[in-house]
């Protein structure tokens, strides 16, 4: 009995998760649109201002459903990001809360936390510890561009000693040595690696998620199908070979892989 109502628990999970994922598909879809109506409304009323010195005044008479309208295109950008942030807490604490107990259920063994609060507290901590993963990488990324500048100003010496130029230290420039080339403490690695496209939106396919996904739905959508092909929790011919292609698509797709696919193809 406890199986079977883990297995419709599991499945009401998913069913619950679906419906989070497309509404917040629906509402990034909104909020990029009333963005752009937005936009266009503010180049129009400017164009207009500057030609029609009384167009501010005849805004004043345009009808009440008119200006709700307006009101509704200038908020959703503003809220709408707000709301899916929402949305996607809501989605992570409720659909991993359901799928611990289910599996809990089925195998016979506690997983996970004991309450809500413990899967909102982890929510929260994963966000935070992104937001600083970011924050180091675009502080790489600095480094890195700052290395690229006197790379190419100092192009075809040898540099022995790496130095941190986003500290201010620039001593050691006499260890440059005319080499014809550039080399030690820094060194440039291509985007382009061999197959890395293809393995990336191989990946991508694999764990049903868009070119332009990011770390939090990859953890998210992985959850899911590792669950959904667990040998321990299906019994169909192929769920191995599938739950061994879900990890290792998982695998490949970190931060750092799915960052350099946005900025090198899209």
């Amino acid at each position: 009995m406890k199986k079977f109502f883990g297995k419709f628990l599991h499945g009401l999970a998913t069913v619950i998760g679906t419906i989070f994922t497309v509404l917040i598909n629906i509402m990034n879809i909104l909020v990029m649109t009333f963005e752009g109506i937005r936009s266009l409304l503010a180049v129009v009323f400017m164009l207009g201002c500057s030609t029609f010195i009384f167009l501010p005044t005849l805004l004043l008479f345009l009808p009440s459903k008119v200006w709700m309208a307006i009101f509704i295109i200038m908020i959703i950008p503003v809220l709408g990001p707000s709301f899916i942030s929402f949305l996607r807490y809501g989605n992570y604490v409720l659909t991993e809360w359901m799928y611990d107990r289910a599996n809990s259920l089925i195998t016979g063994e506690k997983q996970g936390f004991d309450s809500l609060g413990d899967y909102s507290e982890k929510y929260i901590n994963d966000r935070q510890k992104e937001r600083q993963r970011a924050a180091e990488e675009e502080a790489r990324a600095r480094q890195e561009r700052m290395n690229d500048y006197f790379e190419d100003i100092f192009g075809n010496f040898t540099y022995y000693e790496t130095r941190d130029f986003s500290q201010g230290d620039f001593s050691g420039f006499g260890n440059y040595q005319n080499q014809g080339g550039y080399q030690g403490g820094y060194q440039n690695y291509g985007v382009n690696d061999l197959g890395f496209k293809e393995k990336y939106e191989k990946s991508c396919q694999t764990l049903d998620l868009p070119l332009n996904t990011d770390i939090y739905q990859v953890k998210l959508n992985y959850r899911k199908l590792a669950k959904k092909y667990h040998p321990d929790l299906n019994k169909e011919p192929g769920a191995k070979e599938k739950f061994q292609e879900v990890n290792a698509a998982y695998e490949f797709l970190s931060e750092d892989n799915i960052k350099k696919y946005k900025n090198t193809y899209l």
